[in-house]
């Protein structure tokens, strides 16, 4: 995994890739964070325009996710 966001208790973990798009890609980046036990969220953070994911993990493009943060 890339990075954690931590506040308090509550953590969100990511994984950053350009594409997933390559089935190989995909699963490398959705293994490290199906590894993780417990039940904070979890996105693949990547510039693919469509969202993908599963097991409870998100994908995000990259650059809505960055727009997103500047509303906090």
């Amino acid at each position: 995994m890339d990075f954690i966001a931590q506040l308090g208790d509550n953590k969100i973990y990511y994984q950053v890739s350009a594409s997933i798009l390559d089935p190989v890609t995909y699963e490398r980046e959705f293994a490290s964070l199906k590894k993780i036990p417990d039940h904070y969220p979890k996105f693949v953070l990547t510039m693919d325009d469509f969202p993908m994911g599963e097991d409870g993990i998100r994908q995000m493009n990259i650059i809505d996710f960055l727009l997103d943060c500047q509303e906090i």
